[in-house]
């Protein structure tokens, strides 16, 4: 009956937007002087079948998540302040250990000074979730990220410096404290108009990454890449870059990082109702597996999206990565390097039903394939979404 109950609040939320006068919704925001707020709700029916990711004890579950929110942009002589706040409210109808409310604000101000630009931005979250697909576990945590962009453009000739502070503060219980971590990021990129649409790039990026706790070891990186961004061609716009990354690790017992690395966005249209975007990523993670400090990651994902007509729009989504870690592990009366391969198809029909007013339906599917039993699991995702700006 709870369950029941839960549904049909949501149906009737979804029901209180088709009844409601479309003049109340113009999607234009309210204009307050040169500010513009957009206030905007989000509600979503998700039905998964394993909701602690078990390889053989799985549960399903209901969960109904209801998304309030709140951004604004004003500008100012020239310049651009952006804020944004939501709440995620997730509730679970049986297994209620695993309700919460997560909280994410973002902040920016771009300031423009001729040939110079500045970007300093923040962002803040304090959610109940699994940090990556390394984990199966909700953790309670605070992530905050912030940081300063400066560009110079001159002819042709371009250079950027940055920094961003990144804190991690886990809030589940005394075991992940060790976890905690703070990482300051500097960068420097040059970029050259080498071509019409295409700039060449150079960059180099420092890190270091410094934990809460001693049981952890710190670590610095370099990394050196090389890249362009631009249109590839009159169809395929792309950001690439690539190169090498050495990250080492303070503690002798632990292996360093030490490979190529590649980062890479790259979309092609295929027609006006047809595009595709593509995701590369080879990098190293911070790991909270074990004696392992971080793991390689190899990403590969994509969205293909159609325009059925200017209403409907399919899509399909997917990703393939590895996870692989550098120093052997037991589980059972197995020793060996852990290694996971996760693999997600989906796909999805959105419905622009009115200028302010979306619908959307996403089926995915979920793999977790490694060298431990102990860390399978397969899940599917059943996902009803309405969104309204207002």
């Amino acid at each position: 009956m709870k369950r029941v109950y839960r549904i049909f609040i949501f149906v009737s939320f979804l029901c209180m937007f088709f009844l409601t006068d479309q003049a109340l919704f113009a999607a234009e925001g309210i204009k307050i002087g040169e500010a513009k707020l957009n206030p905007y709700v989000e509600t979503k029916l998700q039905y998964d079948d394993n909701v602690f990711l078990n390889s053989n004890d799985e549960k399903d579950d209901f969960i109904v998540t209801l998304t309030p929110g709140l951004s604004l942009e004003w500008p100012v002589y020239g310049n651009l302040f952006k804020f944004d706040y939501h709440a995620a409210i997730n509730r679970f109808m049986d297994n209620t250990s695993q309700d919460a409310t997560d909280h994410y604000l973002s902040t920016s101000l771009d300031i423009n000074w001729q040939d110079a630009t500045f970007t300093i931005h923040e962002d803040f979250k304090r959610v109940f979730e699994r940090p990556s697909t390394e984990d199966v576990t909700r953790v309670k945590r605070d992530d905050n990220s912030a940081g300063i962009i400066a560009k110079l453009q001159r002819d042709k000739l371009g250079i950027e410096l940055g920094y961003e502070n990144f804190i991690r503060n886990y809030k589940s219980s005394p075991s992940y404290e060790l976890y905690d971590r703070r990482d300051n990021i500097y960068s420097l990129m040059f970029t050259h108009q080498t071509f019409r649409k295409t700039r060449l790039l150079l960059e180099y990026d420092f890190a270091q990454i410094r934990y809460s706790e001693d049981t952890r070891s710190d670590s610095n990186y370099h990394q050196f890449l090389i890249g362009a961004i631009g249109e590839l061609t009159p169809k395929t716009t792309a950001t690439i870059k690539t190169g090498y990354q050495l990250r080492n690790y303070e503690r002798d017992s632990e292996p360093d990082f030490d490979t190529a690395v590649l980062y890479a966005d790259i979309t092609h249209k295929f027609s006006g109702k047809n595009t595709v975007k593509l995701s590369f990523l080879r990098s190293a993670e911070e790991s909270t597996y074990d004696v392992n400090n971080y793991y390689k990651i190899e990403n590969l994902s994509w969205v293909f999206d159609h325009y059925f007509n200017n209403r409907l729009l399919g899509f399909i989504t997917g990703i393939y990565q590895i996870n692989s870690y550098p120093r052997e592990s037991t589980e059972g009366i197995e020793t060996a390097k852990r290694k996971d391969k996760y693999y997600s198809m989906g796909v999805g029909l959105r419905y622009y039903l009115k200028k302010w007013f979306t619908l959307t339906l996403h089926l995915e599917h979920i793999i977790r394939d490694s060298n431990f039993d102990i860390f399978e699991y397969k899940q599917n995702l059943i996902t009803v979404t309405a969104k309204a700006e207002f």
